[in-house]
């Protein structure tokens, strides 16, 4: 492992206090991200039913592409026949204490960041005044998952490369069938 990476959650992990571990333990709740998406794709419609097909088509490919290669692909079939990277927390534990749920599945990458990038880039792309909070989300997502031990650096960024390039393809396809 770089020392690098694990210099700099062991770092990130130490800054904060109680009231920014409760917050970050909610942020990366499945059960808060999946409230948020849902609620942000009900105000999305609601407010705009004329992009609603398109939008809807893209949130749908961004779901089956991240199911299916980051959770589906790369956690569990490449797992089979190469080592999961544990999390910096697991291997870790005497530097790096977790905060908010411990994750057990494979460290890399990060599937947070990849469906928050990929559901942000979709989002941006039908309302574009929400570029600024989309990237305050993004950097409060890489943050959190750095902060709470769950990830390292290179677990986050690749998890933004896939979440950017669900997102274009999603926005892609759904630009082909409206």
């Amino acid at each position: 492992m770089d020392n690098f990476e694990i210099k700099f959650v062991k770092y990130l992990n130490q800054v904060g206090f109680k009231r920014l571990d409760s917050f970050l333990g909610l942020v990366n709740s499945i059960r808060f991200l999946a409230f948020f998406w849902l609620v942000l794709t009900i105000v999305a419609v609601i407010t705009h039913p004329v992009i609603t097909n398109s939008f809807l088509v893209a949130v749908l490919i961004v779901c089956a592409l991240h199911f299916g290669i980051t959770e589906g692909l790369i956690k569990h079939f490449l797992t089979r026949f190469f080592p999961k990277r544990k999390r910096p927390y697991v291997t870790y534990p005497e530097i790096i204490t977790p905060i908010g749920k411990k994750f057990s599945d494979a460290s890399f990458p990060s599937s947070h960041m990849a469906t928050t990038m990929a559901m942000l880039v979709v989002i941006v792309s039908f309302y574009p005044s929400l570029l600024l909070l989309s990237i305050g989300m993004i950097i409060l997502m890489a943050f959190s998952r750095l902060h709470n031990g769950m990830h390292y650096p290179s677990d986050v960024a690749v998890g933004i490369l896939l979440g950017y390039a669900y997102g274009w393809v999603a926005l892609e396809v759904a630009r082909m069938l409206f």
